[in-house]
């Protein structure tokens, strides 16, 4: 996975800003045609870095369209989300990942949303998703893989077309998505 993951982080740098608005835009695009989001109040985004599709454009819709919108915060090994308006101002953590300044009595758990939309480097045909190796997301969201309890939140991934691998070797502890959206088609798995 150590291969893996360094030549998606190579690719994904060699993108131009262009590359990125434009995947991000058609992106977008087709997440505001799924039903999840049209149901959905909480939404969480995350802050992108690294040549990573931007959630820049989302995020200005939902504002538009009257949503609420969170950015994800580290809290000892796992994340909460704060909320992320207009004039949030945001501070760099110790990855380098702005976050929205907030007291603890804004933040929300992860089972407080409706939808989240998750970061990754590749994932599978079977919404298995290999992120940056720290965890964060899947123990976050471990809640989820009792999923006859828990409904919400849905966690959509988004990715370039390029991130799609045939197999990703799958850990117990791993959380898999529900959907994924690239620049030209969404995956649905569960």
């Amino acid at each position: 996975m150590r291969d893996l993951r360094s030549k998606l982080k190579r690719k994904r740098l060699m993108l131009t800003r262009d590359q990125i608005r434009n995947a991000s835009s058609r992106i977008t695009n087709l997440l505001w045609g799924m039903p999840e989001l049209g149901r959905s109040r909480r939404l969480a985004v995350y802050m992108a870095i690294n040549g990573e599709t931007d959630c820049d454009s989302l995020t200005q819709d939902a504002w538009l369209r009257k949503y609420a919108v969170f950015a994800p915060v580290l809290r000892g090994r796992r994340l909460k989300f704060a909320p992320l308006k207009q004039d949030s101002r945001l501070q760099a953590n110790r990855f380098g990942i702005f976050e929205p300044e907030c007291t603890p009595e804004q933040l929300l758990r992860p089972n407080d949303l409706d939808v989240v939309i998750v970061p990754l480097l590749a994932f599978d045909s079977h919404g298995n998703r290999l992120g940056m190796g720290a965890g964060y997301y899947d123990r976050s969201f471990s809640f989820l893989r009792a999923r006859n309890k828990w409904l919400h939140p849905k966690l959509i991934g988004v990715a370039y077309d390029f991130q799609r691998v045939r197999r990703i070797d799958v850990q117990p502890w791993d959380v898999p998505l529900n959907v994924v959206v690239t620049e030209s088609k969404v995956y649905r798995f569960r």
